[in-house]
């Protein structure tokens, strides 16, 4: 099954969420929230508005149906290029903790990493935190439409960065050998100073040799953010770069049904910054 596939049977799922009997205004609604959510990255570095709100399901429809395939494409691409990374999920078990992971990206570019390479006996259970609840009911049931071939166990927490009493009492996340940051950090730079004691916990708390996968927006104030954060609590660069990435060819449009012919192409290009990063 690729990406496309099995975003089709979320979407499915996602459409339904949204209610409103009509479909012409229901996908009125989804075109208006495409638009919405294109002017609102492009004011990530705007202090003075709030951080994107998801609690809307029409919001949410637009952001899987936009951006989560392209996302976690490029989670797949670094995993692929990253020898640490390609070790790890060779491992028997692997826990990978996925920090604002609740649109889905991180998680799927992890399995379909793991399906293209053939893993059987690893055992992968992914912590997925994010703010809005909602995005749980998304992911729940991907393991049994996935039908991968190797065990997999999402688990979805709510959390929010800048309340301290809703991640405190979280410990068995710190002991993951995998974070991932996938167009986190932008997300919540509105609020940076609120939201660096969360990140500061985690980096200063994860075990020795963890890994992190880090992906966002090429743009200093996010990537030197990151780079400040990591370098205070000892992290040590694998690898670093700035460059473009597009989702692969066996990326079917055709997949997304009749999605595709009421909204268009979803994000195919994007140029980023990533780090690959380790706990001393």
């Amino acid at each position: 099954m690729t990406l496309m596939q099995l975003i089709k049977l979320v979407l499915d799922d996602a459409y339904k969420a949204i209610h409103i009997t009509e479909e012409a205004e229901k996908d009125k609604l989804i075109k208006e929230e495409l638009k919405s959510l294109s002017l609102e990255y492009a004011n990530l570095t705007n202090t003075h508005t709030p951080p994107i709100d998801y609690s809307d399901p029409a919001k949410r429809f637009a952001y899987i149906y936009k951006y989560t395939v392209a996302h976690a494409d490029y989670i797949m691409k670094l995993i692929c290029n990253c020898n640490d990374l390609r070790i790890l999920f060779t491992l028997k078990h692997v826990e990978v903790a996925c920090l604002g992971g609740g649109p889905g990206s991180d998680l799927l570019g992890i399995l379909k990493y793991m399906i293209q390479a053939g893993s059987k006996d690893t055992c992968l259970t992914c912590y997925i935190f994010d703010k809005e609840r909602a995005w749980g009911d998304s992911w729940s049931d991907v393991a049994r439409a996935l039908d991968a071939p190797f065990r997999v166990f999402p688990v979805f927490q709510q959390m929010d960065v800048t309340d301290s009493s809703s991640w405190a009492s979280y410990e068995k996340f710190l002991r993951a050998d995998l974070f991932t940051l996938s167009y986190f950090m932008s997300e919540v730079y509105k609020i940076k100073t609120q939201a660096e004691p969360f990140f500061n916990h985690c980096f200063s708390r994860m075990k020795s040799g963890a890994l992190i996968l880090f992906i966002d927006n090429n743009s200093p104030e996010f990537y030197n953010w990151f780079d400040f954060l990591t370098k205070q609590n000892k992290l040590v660069p694998l690898k670093t770069n700035s460059t473009n990435l597009t989702f692969s060819n066996d990326e079917e449009k055709t997949d997304l049904g009749v999605y595709f012919n009421k909204f268009g192409w979803p994000k195919r290009q994007s140029y980023v910054a990533y780090r690959i990063m380790r706990k001393e």
